[in-house]
């Protein structure tokens, strides 16, 4: 990773949005750690830079250059009709190699993001001029989003370096990490995160992560790990918790006050709504960017709710149909936001104690947890306890429930072992190898004990 300045400059690059940091008019040259941690408000809006840089690029961005695009690309999710050296087609092609720009972006702007957040938990663990309240709440969320940067680059990348310090000099010299060492750095994060972490909030307010969020990543953790005790457990503190539910209503899950997110993105103007709603909806057809493959379009059951009311037709002067994920139905400026990028819904939770349960033969529980969610969408659930059966569904299910959303069919596929045999279905040049991206040819340069190169690149 290239050096970044001792100075916070990302305050200023990527909070000049926030109102309550640029009022300060500080000089631009003069933002050290010590000033930025000088009192609660400065704290505060340094945290907000970190959360705008989340939202506008990197794993967690929802418009032209994060996952739920480049990865609904790369599998069986999203078309592209972009010229073939666009990002999007590179990855919808197949075309990626180790000096590919978004290959490089990708990884560059989250360990940048990791960065910031290191330089947060070192500044506000070195100020004594920041209440002890405002550090408890902002180290919380830097361990909580340390631990998830990390987590996403795991399962792209494969092992990676887990970086906890500022100190270039380490920086520059790192190594990958092992895979079980990263899940244990990851559930340390978050145990820590856990223990400073407000409770809860309430509908509409869900935009800075609390307990609810780590014990949700962390029931994702144990997942992959597939610790089905500690799945259970976690992903059943979620659903117990009376302040978060399942919407009954599809149209309003991805409201601002949805009932069932557990966090989301706020957009750092009153007017904005979501990257997604702008990006995905078509404005003219034939599309010029992507659109849902038919593959995904035509997958769900008859009587889906989800697919009447997250997907979307356009069509064109020939009368051909195209596809658009709908979720966010916000295009442009509205008086007030009316929808949050969601990055946890309890959803997910569901589906994930449904598989704990399944692979641990207690298959009626499952069922009862894959079935809510089949209910809830409109259609009817299912009585069969054949374990592989209920493991068909499960995939299924989370395609239809999560397309689109922060790259999940592909990591869903990995998990469950179907990547290659679904991936040689739909495109013919896919080989065993993509189930990670490589290195990005420039960080080996800068770092060579980056080395060996992910196998096939």
């Amino acid at each position: 990773m290239k050096k970044i300045s001792y100075y916070i400059l990302f305050v200023l690059s990527l909070v000049l949005s926030c109102k309550d940091f640029t009022e300060v008019g500080l000089p631009n040259n003069q933002i050290t750690r010590e000033t930025v941690f000088k009192d609660d408000a400065l704290a505060k809006s340094a945290m907000a830079g970190v959360y705008r840089s989340i939202e506008s690029s990197g794993f967690l961005s929802g418009g032209s250059s994060g996952s739920s695009l480049y990865l609904g690309c790369y599998t069986d999710e999203l078309t592209s009709y972009a010229t073939s050296t666009a990002d999007t087609s590179i990855f919808y092609l197949l075309t990626h190699q180790t000096d590919s720009s978004r290959i490089y972006t990708l990884w560059s702007s989250t360990y940048k993001q990791i960065y910031y957040i290191n330089s947060i938990i070192e500044g506000l663990e070195q100020s004594s001029q920041v209440s002890d309240t405002v550090k408890q709440q902002l180290m919380g969320e830097c361990l909580f989003l340390r631990g998830m940067l990390h987590h996403y680059l795991l399962k792209t990348y494969g092992e990676i370096p887990y970086i906890t310090t500022t100190d270039y000099e380490l920086n520059m010299k790192v190594a990958k990490t092992s895979e079980v060492i990263i899940y244990q750095q990851l559930e340390s994060d978050l145990k820590r995160a856990l223990e400073k972490l407000p409770d809860s909030y309430s509908k509409g307010l869900r935009v800075r992560p609390s307990k609810v969020s780590a014990k949700a990543l962390l029931s994702r953790i144990y997942q992959d790990q597939k610790k089905w005790d500690e799945a259970i457990s976690y992903s059943s503190e979620v659903i117990n918790d009376p302040q978060y539910a399942l919407e009954t209503n599809l149209d309003k899950i991805f409201l601002k006050d949805s009932s069932s997110a557990i966090w989301q993105l706020m957009p750092y103007d009153t007017t904005y709504n979501t990257l997604q709603g702008n990006y995905f909806i078509l404005r003219t057809v034939p599309p010029t960017t992507v659109s849902l493959n038919l593959d995904l379009v035509n997958d769900f059951e008859s009587n889906d709710k989800r697919r009447t009311m997250w997907i979307a037709e356009k069509k064109d002067t020939n009368g051909n149909s195209y596809y658009y994920p709908y979720k966010y139905k916000q295009q442009t400026n509205t008086t007030s936001t009316l929808e949050y990028s969601i990055i946890q819904r309890v959803e997910e939770q569901y589906l994930i104690r449904a598989e704990a349960y399944i692979e641990k033969g207690k298959t009626a529980l499952g069922l009862q947890d894959l079935n809510k969610i089949r209910t809830r969408s409109g259609i009817l659930g299912i009585n069969n306890l054949d374990k592989s059966y209920l493991l068909e569904v499960l995939l299924k299910e989370r395609r239809n429930e999560f397309f689109t959303e922060w790259g999940q069919r592909f990591y869903d596929l990995k998990h469950f072992g179907k990547l290659d045999d679904k991936m040689m279905m739909v495109k013919s040049n896919w080989k065993s190898y993509f189930k990670i991206f490589p290195i990005p040819e420039k960080e080996l340069l800068i770092n060579p004990n980056l080395a060996p190169q992910n196998e096939g690149y």
